[in-house]
């Protein structure tokens, strides 16, 4: 939801930072041509921002030289704006050039449904954070120049570019709803000596990068935070004949030191940042919500999917149990008129002791079966007859069982 405010508020950082850039000074080679150094009149040059159609940064350069410069939006991981522009001498020769940004990103990256965008290949395939030195021999590879060693920054710079970066971070931890996470920021500079021709005159010149690195949280539904990761790397080009270098590099950091930011133009630009910002705050705040009630309503309706299938299968197990037990009633009903109609056709007659509960079968051809201890059996006809006292034993009379 801060998504666009954080990338405009970052974009300030990382327009104002390559101006901030100074450069280790080392002795001339012995014998070495020196080039002649511009003339100390200056004339004012501005940077255009193309979008809020006013001057966002002024520079003053030799009043010789030719100047073209603007503010140009970034790559479609880092859509921020920021300066570039180029400084010339009249023989075309001695030059200072602010390269457009370098960008990569990774981690829990925002996807489009525009496949053309996703396949836009205008950022680099890292996924790490690369030091600024390596990101200079990086970019000599690809401008095409001999890369001859890498130069030390004072110390004095570095620190005030450490400073810079602690004071974003401190920005935005205030800047920052409570309860949500910070975007946190590092930075690395490093500059190195490379070389070339032109024409076979032989050119020697500074690259001077400045690597930015964000964590920005995003918010994921229904509850927790993932992490994007983006990094942008700027360079600046300072270029001089082979040995005037050196000479020429007062001129170079007075440019670099010129730079004023407009003051209308950042008061501009802080109104439609805030303004920005609070319209996508209330955009992610309404889609959050509404995200988190549909997640609330699939719960619900599968919550109740679930019971409405356990109550089935209760209903589908009751309606089972009470078919099957009257399948085997049925089946029972109809082996018992089975066994029954075999024992008529038989002539066998059912009969329990009344003693055991035993049932047993004899000929059906006698009324009443007698039976003693030793499970000795007397059939008779007369219901008066008992055996008890005339044969051996105690005798019971068992029951016909139909």
């Amino acid at each position: 939801m801060r998504k666009r405010f954080i990338k405009r508020f970052v974009g300030a950082a990382l327009a104002l930072a390559p101006f901030g850039m100074a450069w280790g000074q080392q002795p001339a080679p012995k014998g070495a041509q020196v080039s002649k150094a511009p003339s100390k009149a200056t004339r004012q040059v501005s940077l255009m921002d193309p979008v809020l159609r006013m001057e966002a940064y002024a520079l003053q350069i030799p009043a010789d030289w030719i100047f073209e410069g603007t503010m140009v939006p970034g790559p479609s991981c880092a859509p921020l704006q920021s300066a570039v522009y180029r400084a010339v001498s009249p023989d075309g020769i001695t030059q200072m050039k602010l390269l457009p940004g370098v960008s990569w990103t990774w981690g829990r990256t925002p996807q489009s449904f525009d496949a053309a965008t996703k396949k836009s290949g205008d950022c680099l395939e890292w996924a790490k954070e690369v030091p600024a030195a390596e990101f200079l021999r990086y970019m000599a590879n690809l401008l095409d120049v001999t890369y001859v060693r890498e130069e030390a920054l004072p110390a004095m710079e570095l620190a005030q570019f450490r400073e810079k970066v602690r004071n974003n971070n401190q920005r935005f931890a205030a800047g920052t709803p409570p309860g949500q996470p910070v975007m946190t920021a590092t930075g690395d500079r490093a500059a190195a000596i490379v070389r070339y021709q032109i024409n076979n005159t032989p050119m020697e010149e500074e690259l001077s990068a400045s690597v930015f690195c964000y964590d920005k949280p995003q918010v994921l539904i229904p509850r927790g935070f993932g992490h994007i990761h983006t990094c942008t790397g700027i360079v600046m080009r300072s270029r001089a004949r082979q040995g005037g270098l050196e000479g020429l590099r007062p001129a170079f950091d007075a440019i670099t030191k010129s730079a004023v930011i407009n003051s209308q133009w950042m008061q501009k630009w802080t109104e439609t940042v805030e303004q920005d910002g609070a319209r996508m705050r209330d955009i992610g705040v309404q889609d959050e919500n509404r995200l988190l009630r549909f997640n609330a309503q699939m719960t619900a309706a599968h919550d109740e999917q679930i019971q409405q299938q356990h109550d089935m299968q209760e209903v589908t197990r009751r309606g089972t149990d009470i078919a099957m037990k009257d399948a085997t009633g049925a089946m029972n009903a109809r082996s018992v008129v089975a066994h029954d109609w075999a024992d008529i056709a038989l002539d066998q007659q059912k009969r329990m002791d009344p003693n055991t509960g035993k049932i047993t079968k004899d000929s059906s051809l006698y009324s009443y079966t007698w039976i003693n201890e030793f499970g000795e059996r007397k059939q008779v006809d007369d219901i008066n007859y008992n055996p008890n006292g005339l044969l051996k034993g105690n005798w019971t009379l068992q029951t016909n069982v139909r």
